[in-house]
């Protein structure tokens, strides 16, 4: 099951920039950051590059002019779940959570849910590793947005 937003009050949080290659922002951050995430027994290959994808494989519908060239060299906090996801078999990560982040995404007319009180509903991930043999996957119900998103039914997050 996806994060809460409610799971992330008093998480750690880390500093990460703003990153932009071809079609893809991403938050670069230290691998330092590993050592937020607890233990999962798991043999993994730690991430080589640890990131957090912002906009991925999507194409703006506002300012598409500012594409590729606005946010960039940005630092953004984010909240970090300390807690290791790996329900597709493949891959081990945590979610987090930013604000600021998710005013990118709108800043470019990308899809980000809300609360009626304005809180944004989204979880970021920041891939720890991936597993060295994968095993079977557990799949949760989800409402799929787009290639990129879709929405944990269990917690109502959109999960990027």
């Amino acid at each position: 099951m996806s994060t809460r937003l409610e799971d992330y009050v008093g998480a750690p949080q880390l500093l990460g920039e703003i990153v932009y290659e071809p079609d893809w922002y991403l938050l670069s951050v230290p691998a330092e950051a590993l050592a937020l995430v607890e233990p999962t027994g798991v043999v993994f290959k730690p991430a080589a590059r640890p990131h957090i994808s912002v906009m991925k494989g999507e194409a703006p519908s506002r300012n598409v002019a500012a594409w590729g060239t606005a946010f960039v060299g940005e630092r953004v906090t984010v909240q970090v779940s300390p807690v290791v996801k790996d329900e597709n078999g493949l891959h081990l990560w945590v979610d987090c959570h930013s604000a600021r982040l998710c005013e990118m995404r709108e800043h470019f007319g990308l899809t980000t849910l809300r609360r009626e009180d304005g809180a944004y509903l989204v979880n970021f991930h920041l891939t720890v590793g991936r597993r060295k043999q994968a095993v079977d996957g557990r799949r949760r119900p989800q409402l799929r947005l787009s290639p990129q998103s879709h929405i944990d039914v269990g917690t109502g997050m959109q999960h990027l």
